[in-house]
């Protein structure tokens, strides 16, 4: 579930006073407001006092159930083109403007409605105003740039097909609905965007973009008069228009069972099953949301404990509750083992019946009550988060205030969970299919399958109840090292009642060989699998009982242990985070179901072509050095690793001298240095010196030639990366090679503007710098149509000869600086990303004040630096090219050479 809006400051109520024609404006909460203006249109602000950040969304009343039969996919084709231009703008600046002051902009479409939505420094909120004004309102859907976005959708659509797990969900939607749009895809399908022109566009438009289906949502540091009189000015010259309402036909309801099988071309059988439930604005949804806690609300769930951890039936599965503007469905989504696959949707479908026939008991519904709640209050972290919440209630319940479903929520009982579950979990009423290799014989019939819900349904109703410092870029961080070597930094920030806590070692894929690769990538799915005194189960309720978050995670150059907790439970989970860290289990029976879902992983990745082009550029680029390892892991070295393996390596590493463990969130920095001198303090350096480690630089050499790999598959797309050794997180030149990449990425960046938005040659598409300890990378990425790939590479050489031969223009390189320097403030925005941002610039030796330094860094960069540093890194005699698709590339060194004029 999204992370939505918990609660807001409790201050007096204020009249606001607005003298705008016949606009009416009212108060909902302290520093919540909502506008309706004459025309129809609403606006909805919640002012944010001292917030660095602030978003301005646009919401329109038109998503695809709105469609006619004509019209599949326009409404997300219209989204598209409405950043193409207006009498004002031309294509790109709409993005460039934003993009500019160091915002990003986008948009998305449901079923049910479409966002405009851009998120920037609060003080350039009236820039993000005008500019999505400009674009919904004024947008000239040029023919020719209408004509050239139709091959990027196309391209879309491609990437689309070649997803399985994309086949699996649209089947479901189409299988559980008969009637309702929402049984058809929100992209449409290649004919009906092949046939949209824009007199249809137009016309679309005319119905849908009136004001009495706007709505604006702005968030931030904004004051409510200002925000309101700004919308006045941009929106209240439109006339009013009734909006036509579409009749949407009525769902019939399902009387036997449905069943479907797809074969594709991939690995990993998935299963995805579905149930009719209610709309949002029913009173059961919210007991539904719980219901989806209960089942599939993480690791204490039932699913994955009944399912993977005790019969080893899945190797994952989710279950939520999609409840939107009409009748909606209970889904569960699952990888599965091909062998026994029926087996396991019998079991889900087990887990399912029994919430009709056996009371939850209250210690788990208490426990899953407050996960749904505190995913509420997490989201107040994010500005976009808020706005989103605000947006969606209100299109949803015409309530922006999420208080009184909250209210629901607390307020939903053990009977509540029975009498919902009997309404919509009906025998009769499912809709079930399977994903399977090509070539699979694997099937079930139609009186199969509703004997096996019959067989469930019986064994739910059998079964027994179950058991149930100084100088730093963030303010107030403080830095203390034990006296056992460990250092423990500590911020301080009362605004929100969170704290998280990121324990970091040096390891990861830097620290792995051929033979042992993989090896961290199990160590961190294992290391929070229990401890000495908890099993992985006590485990999993004990985290789930402080509605907390508690994992391991791995990376190139380090892995280590995350927590994410109410504050009020800090001290306990503290606790925990110490006996994970010193005592971990290492149970061999949590490993075995570990090692079949990384083999799982190494599956999956084999069934995406862009993982498989990448996982080869690495192999190809960086050679013996670490970073060529399969981030996954390698499917011998998982398969031979014993629990001894694994723990001896972990105890390698993780010692305390070497561990950095940063604390961010609603906490005291004294108390916290207390409560972990009181944990850690008699953890001890080993008193023989480990040479786990390597402390010498490992650097690659350069490529003496290009080198180059084709892998073919039938598949829709080729994905072409072309990539070059890059620098260090340490070194000078990382600020221009940023900022060289970013002026290539971005949706007004070089490769966007001219591969996609001039030449129609894709819909995914970017360049990337990866910085690494010792080495690092450097590339772009394009996945295009195979009768497109042979131009894909000579545009992609184009962009980087260009970025070695002309110096970048002043608006470009001051775009750039400001999208790093915007994106970095804005990725700084919860307690999460700032535990981990000081744990790494510590570890890393950048120290806490890196922010200010990388915010100058950047901001100094020239454009001759850029030049500069593109002829040092892009070498075009030493590179790899990787393609994985349809067919293999040609002719690659000629096109480089032509590109650079050879």
């Amino acid at each position: 579930m999204q992370r939505l809006l918990l609660a807001l400051l409790f201050v007096p109520l204020l009249s606001l006073m607005v003298d705008m024609k016949t606009a009416t404006a009212e108060n909902l909460a302290p520093h919540l407001h909502k506008l309706a203006l004459a025309n129809g249109m609403h606006l909805i602000v919640k002012e944010m006092p001292g917030a660095k950040a602030a978003t301005v969304q646009i919401w329109v009343k038109a998503g695809s159930v709105y469609e006619a039969e004509n019209e599949a996919g326009i409404t997300h084709f219209i989204e598209h083109m409405i950043f193409k231009g207006t009498p004002t703008r031309g294509a790109g600046e709409i993005a460039g403007a934003i993009e500019a002051v160091g915002g990003r902009v986008n948009a998305y479409t449901s079923y049910d409605y479409t966002v405009y939505h851009a998120t920037l420094a609060s003080r350039h909120w009236q820039l993000a105003m005008d500019v999505l004004a400009d674009a919904v309102l004024h947008s000239t859907f040029d023919p020719a740039e209408l004509e050239r976005e139709k091959k990027v959708v196309l391209e879309e659509i491609g990437m689309r097909n070649d997803r399985p797990n994309v086949k699996l969900f649209e089947r479901l939607m189409a299988t559980a609905y008969t009637v309702h749009p929402y049984r058809l895809p929100v992209i449409g399908t290649a004919a009906s965007v092949s046939s949209f022109s824009r007199d249809d566009i137009l016309r679309y438009i005319e119905r849908h973009y009136r004001p009495e289906n706007l709505t604006a949502v702005v968030v931030g540091d904004v004051l409510a008069e200002e925000v309101m009189a700004e919308t006045e000015r941009l929106f209240g010259g439109l006339a009013a228009k009734p909006a036509e309402e579409r009749a949407l036909p009525r769902e019939p309801e399902q009387n036997g069972p449905r069943f479907f099988r797809i074969e594709d071309d991939m690995n990993q059988y998935q299963l995805a099953i579905a149930m009719p439930v209610s709309s949002f604005d029913n009173p059961d949804a919210p007991v539904l949301d719980v219901i989806a806690g209960i089942l599939g609300g993480g690791e204490s769930a039932r699913l994955y404990h009944q399912l993977r951890d005790k019969k080893g039936l899945v190797y994952r599965i989710d279950a939520s509750s999609f409840t939107p503007k009409d009748p909606g469905l209970m889904e569960v989504l699952a990888s599965v083992d091909g062998r026994t696959w029926k087996q396991a949707a019998e079991a889900v479908l087990e887990e399912f019946f029994k919430l009709k026939y056996l009371p939850v008991e209250e210690e788990e519904l208490t426990r899953v009550k407050r996960n749904v709640e505190s995913d509420f209050i997490f989201n107040l972290e994010r500005v976009e988060g808020q706005a989103r919440v605000l947006g969606s209630f209100f299109f949803l319940t015409g309530d922006p205030r999420e208080t009184a479903y909250l209210d629901r929520i607390r307020a939903v009982t053990r009977e509540d969970v029975l009498r919902v579950a009997a309404r919509y979990f009906a025998p009769d009423r499912i809709s079930a299919g399977i994903l399977v290799p090509a070539g699979s014989g694997e099937t079930m019939t139609g009186e199969e399958f509703a004997a096996a819900i019959a067989r469930a349904d019986q064994a739910a109703q059998n079964a027994a109840p179950a058991s149930l410092v100084a100088e730093s870029y963030l303010p107030d961080v403080h830095r203390f090292t034990l006296a056992n070597g460990m250092t423990l930094l500590v911020r301080e920030d009362h605004t929100v009642p969170t704290v998280a806590v990121r324990a970091v070692f040096p390891g990861g894929l830097r620290g792995e060989t051929l033979a042992t690769n993989g090896a961290f990538a199990f160590i961190s799915e294992l290391l929070p699998k229990g401890t000495a005194r908890l099993s992985a189960r006590e485990m999993a309720l004990k985290v789930a009982d402080m509605a907390a978050d508690i994992s391991g995670f791995n990376g190139k150059n380090t892995f280590g242990l995350k927590a994410d907790f109410l504050a009020r439970f800090f001290d306990d989970g503290m606790a925990l985070v110490r006996d994970v860290l010193r005592q971990p289990a290492f149970d061999k029976e949590e490993m075995e179901k570990i090692r079949p879902e990384l083999l799982d992983q190494l599956n999956q990745q084999e069934d995406s072509l862009p993982a498989v082009a990448f996982r080869e550029c690495n192999r190809l680029l960086f050679g013996g050095h670490p970073y060529g390892l399969n981030s996954v892991g390698s499917a011998e070295a998982i398969r031979a690793f014993t629990v001894a393996d694994l723990k001896s390596l972990y105890e390698e590493h993780a010692r305390p001298d070497r561990l950095v463990l940063a604390v961010a969130g609603d906490v005291k920095a004294g108390a916290v240095r207390d409560l972990v001198e009181k944990l850690f303090a008699d953890w001890q350096v080993p008193r023989k010196e480990e040479s786990a480690i390597a402390t010498q630089e490992l650097v690659p050499p350069v490529p003496d030639a290009p080198r180059s790999k084709n892998l073919v598959r039938e598949k829709e797309q080729v994905h072409i990366i072309i990539a070059f050794l890059g620098t260090t997180l340490q070194s000078g030149d990382r600020y221009a090679m940023e900022v060289m990449d970013t002026i290539l990425s971005g949706q007004s960046g070089r490769l966007f503007t001219e591969l996609r938005d001039r030449q129609s040659l894709a819909y995914s598409l970017s360049s990337f710098s990866m910085l690494g300890l010792d080495t690092g990378s450097f590339g772009v990425y394009i996945g295009t149509s195979p009768d497109k790939k042979d131009a894909a590479i000579r545009a992609l050489w184009a962009q980087l000869a260009r970025m070695r031969n002309e110096p970048v223009a002043a608006a470009e390189l001051t775009r750039a600086k400001n999208m790093l320097i915007g994106n970095y403030e804005m990725g700084l925005q919860t307690h999460s990303a700032q535990a981990l941002e000081m744990a790494l610039n510590e570890t890393y030796g950048l120290g806490q004040n890196f922010g200010t330094s990388y915010i100058d860094r950047i901001n100094g960069v020239t454009a001759d630096e850029v030049m500069r540093a593109a002829e040092r890194y892009l070498l075009l005699d030493h590179y790899v090219m990787v393609t994985a698709g349809a067919e293999p590339v040609a002719q690659m060194e000629q096109a480089a050479s032509a590109a650079e004029g050879k």
